[in-house]
């Protein structure tokens, strides 16, 4: 598990890629991600525009354009992978 200076890197190079986009698509790859009834679907930030990414603790914390917040974990392999858009059109 990531420690704090490794979660604060990868906040510091995320925030170079994702600042101003906006979310196309979102999906969780484990229930336990979007289980709890008290937070928004996860469908719910498409469209939005991602303002900030801050680091609270072990989490980043994207803030949107909207009254809610993405959160992330980076779990037992540490890394965000971040993928060239051409990538992704010739896969």
């Amino acid at each position: 598990m990531p420690e704090l200076p490794e979660v604060e890197t990868v906040r510091s190079g995320l925030e170079k890629y994702v600042i101003g986009r906006k979310i196309e698509s979102a999906e969780s790859f484990h229930p336990r991600a979007v289980k709890p009834s008290s937070i928004a679907p996860l469908s719910s930030c498409i469209g939005a525009q991602i303002k900030s990414v801050k680091r609270r603790g072990k989490f980043l914390w994207l803030e949107l354009d909207r009254d809610f917040v993405l959160v992330a974990h980076l779990g037992m392999s540490g890394q965000l992978l971040v993928q060239d858009e051409s990538a992704t059109q010739h896969a």
